[in-house]
């Protein structure tokens, strides 16, 4: 078939079925009126047309007035089905009467968009699909109009294609952006201003909330420059509307008073209970765009904040901190005065407005911003404490570069602090220093330290060297168990720390041969791995073990090529391995044949992309999403992928459902797939004959949640404990389920490991939706 007429055969198809197979739904954004215990908007795009309450998987409000659902595709669509799954177990009639409502247009939520279609009924469990023709629009609405009712979805499946224009019109730019308020009031946070919801009652959970605060503010980042042209601005209802009366909206690039003084486009005179007000703002340029109330003490509430403008394709640095984009670290945390809060976009200054970091007591802490690659720093401004404490800054350093040594506090010197006055924001001249990391240190003594927040200006010089810079921070980890809450993820947190204490080392079980793995999501040449050991106790428990690296997870990757062994590793001390480009995915460090703690207080791995990731060996599991016929207490879907197959119930690594008539997980790998081999990891302490007679199939159908896709295999037993791989010979399709059909079962799975190859080029079968 020549390529224009398969053109022409995906045109009519799409055109007569509005098929175009994927469903389009999942890749959106969901909201709903209000939340029904945690019946969350987004089960009804999880691909899963389940339809019994208790099977989690139907979304549920509460008994609103002209309760809706609506689904934002992110960008214009023309609009050719939507196909909905009604609750089976009870109440199918509520959703009687409901109108499916599709368009570019917000108001009132999106519900006054054009209407596609009404719904008379739809039977117990039944999905029906409704032809919407083509109707363009962003959003699509399901309402309940004019009754106070309950609305539950139990599946939305919608099909179309981009019609390559998302009108302005329409189209808040806020909801992309990031926010920041002078204080939180409960859990009322800044979010809820741009959640697309207009609901204005305080119950309704929509509106944000600050403190009594002495001119209070919210602040929205469009995180780049815009010519603003209307702030819509929604505010409360069921009381208190007066609280804005006064505000200012300013518009502009500084953060100066955390933005509070850029220009003016409006002072809000009145906005009524539950009024949403348009303000002109006639294309003023700027990336900050705040609220606030100048000059008397108040609570500042916004249930909706929407904001039409157009880039100007100029994000000036003037006035732009390139911090907030960046990951930070410290030497240890005070309570949960968290590193991130020095880069919030937040000076204010008081410890209980809860923006600002706070180390313990530590010996020359520290404070350390990732930029993630190198820049050439011009200025560095920091917020000191105002209600107390301010000299503890005294004696500071701020040092840039591109090492981790003693975590970055031996890069060269910017500047040392002499004094910053409380609540003061002080500028540092840096003239280009070039370095990839910014640390503040207060070096030889015992210190808290604080921070209110941290500024940085400057430009990327477009060389980021390898050395000095870690590959592992990039990567996904797994260890064999948990102990507490000892994650493997502290062993890449950039962070040498090594006293138990600092919170920075992993720490497994007392397992038998316990391992550690880094998988750096594509193949590298390695050159080196620096391995610092813990120092407060117990250095010894590393001796003996193995550094290995290659591309196979057999054995959890423990039996790829042995780069090294460790002999020992003193307390405290970080000690680097030459593994002269040895290549391989996965870097693991394992204590073979003996029952042992494993604990890592930092990994560093340096080397090159190959640019080749083999198949071979290597699972496409990893990057897709997963779901199941039920839960079994917190036993989710997504531990069959983790990478680890690790198969005792209390390692915590096994998916469970409860006793289901035929239980099903499936796979979704996103898009088509040539699928070889599917390895299954079957539980070892218990039960490992729940699993035999189970289906493997493949395809590109959701029909019965994928499990009357073709048939790759069928699992007559697989031993406790043992992975048995399934060839399935290129079978084509984007789902991938394992379900034991006809009878009532639990289904466990340790791991399930797929490989094979995108089918790109393949034009999928398309079949139009039966009513």
């Amino acid at each position: 078939m020549t390529p224009a007429v398969v053109f022409v055969l995906l045109a009519v198809l799409g055109q007569t079925c509005g098929l175009m197979s994927p469903n389009i739904a999942r890749g959106g954004k969901v909201a709903q009126s209000s939340l029904y215990g945690n019946a969350v908007p987004e089960r009804a795009i999880d691909g899963n047309r389940a339809s019994n309450w208790g099977q989690g998987s139907c979304t549920h409000t509460k008994k609103d007035m002209s309760p809706w659902w609506r689904l934002d595709l992110l960008k214009q669509y023309k609009v050719y089905t939507v196909t909905i799954t009604n609750r089976r177990d009870c109440c199918h009639q509520r959703l009687h009467g409901a109108e499916l409502r599709i368009g570019d247009s917000l108001d009132n939520n999106g519900n006054t968009n054009p209407k596609c279609a009404s719904i008379t009924s739809i039977g117990p469990g039944v999905s029906k699909t409704f032809q919407c023709k083509g109707m363009v629009g962003r959003y699509v609405n399901i309402v309940i109009p004019g009754r106070a009712e309950y609305l539950t979805l139990c599946e939305v499946e919608v099909k179309g294609q981009p019609t390559g224009n998302t009108p302005q019109t329409g189209v808040s730019i806020a909801r992309g952006g990031k926010v920041a308020q002078s204080s939180l009031y409960g859990n009322a946070v800044p979010e809820r201003a741009i959640d697309g919801n207009r609901a204005s009652n305080w119950g309704q959970g929509s509106c944000t909330h600050t403190k009594k605060d002495m001119s209070p503010w919210w602040r929205l980042d469009l995180l780049k420059q815009y010519k603003v042209y209307t702030v819509t601005i929604t505010n409360r209802r069921d009381c208190c509307h007066q609280r804005l009366h006064g505000a200012e909206l300013r518009i502009g690039d500084s953060l100066d008073n955390n933005g509070n003084t850029n220009p003016k486009c409006a002072s809000i005179t009145s906005i009524g209970p539950g009024v949403s007000k348009t303000f002109q703002c006639k294309g003023m340029v700027g990336r900050y765009v705040n609220i606030v109330i100048p000059g008397r003490a108040e609570y500042l509430t916004l249930c909706e904040v929407e904001v039409k403008g157009q880039p100007t394709g100029n994000t000036p640095q003037t006035g732009v901190s390139i911090a907030r984009g960046g990951k930070v670290a410290q030497s240890s945390l005070y309570g949960n005065a968290v590193p991130e809060r020095a880069i919030d976009g937040n000076r204010a200054s008081n410890w209980g407005q809860g923006s600002c970091t706070h180390t313990k007591k530590d010996m020359s802490p520290w404070w350390r911003l990732d930029l993630l690659k190198q820049y050439k720093v011009y200025t560095v401004t920091i917020t000191n404490r105002r209600d107390c404490c301010h000299q503890r800054l005294h004696g500071a350093e701020l040092r840039i570069g591109d090492s981790l040594d003693n975590n970055g506090n031996t890069n060269p010197k910017c500047a040392s602090i002499t004094s910053i006055g409380p609540g003061v924001s002080k500028t540092f001249q840096c003239k280009g220093m070039v370095g990839r990391y910014v640390n503040i240190v207060i070096p030889g003594r015992a210190e808290y330290l604080t921070l209110c927040e941290v500024e940085v200006k400057g430009q990327p010089t477009g060389n980021t060297p390898q050395t000095g810079v870690s590959i592992a921070r990039g990567g996904k980890v797994a260890q064999s168990s948990l102990y507490g809450n000892a994650v493997p993820e502290r062993a890449i947190d950039g962070n040498r720390a090594s006293n138990w204490g600092q919170g920075s080392c992993t720490h497994t079980k007392k397992d038998m041969s316990p391992w550690w793995r880094l998988d750096l999501l594509k193949q590298y040449k390695v050159y080196t791995v620096t391995i610092t050991n813990r120092r407060d106790c117990c250095h010894q428990r590393l001796h003996g073990a193995e550094l290995r690296i290659g591309d196979s997870l057999d054995n959890n990757g423990n039996t790829n090529p042995k780069c090294a062994s460790i002999t020992s590793i003193g307390p405290g001390v970080s000690k680097t391995f030459q593994c002269k480009g040895m290549v391989g995915r996965y870097v693991n460090i394992v204590i073979p044949g003996r029952a042992e703690y494993l604990t890592l207080c930092e990994v560093e791995v340096k080397g090159q992309p190959t640019g080749n990731t083999p198949q071979t060996g290597v699972s496409i599991v990893r990057g897709g999403k997963v779901a199941q016929s039920s839960l079994y207490l917190k036993a989710v879907p997504e531990r069959a992928i983790d990478g680890n197959r690790a198969s005792n119930w209390g390692q915590g690594s096994c998916t469970h459902t409860k006793k289901d008539m035929s239980p099903w997980w499936r796979l979704d790998l996103l898009k088509q797939y040539k699928v070889y081999t599917v390895t299954i990891t079957n539980r070892r302490d218990c039960c490992h004959e729940r699993l035999n007679g189970a289906e493997l199939r493949i395809g590109d159908s959701l029909e019965d949640n994928g499990n009357v896709n073709p048939k790759c295999a069928s699992i007559t037993s697989i031993g406790p404990g043992v992975s048995k791989t399934f060839q399935c010979k290129g079978m084509v399709g984007r789902y991938v389920n394992i379900v034991i059909p006809g009878r009532a079962e639990y289904l466990t799975l340790c791991e399930v490991e797929v490989t094979g190859i995108a089918s790109d080029g393949n034009v999928k079968r398309h079949t139009c939706n039966r009513v």
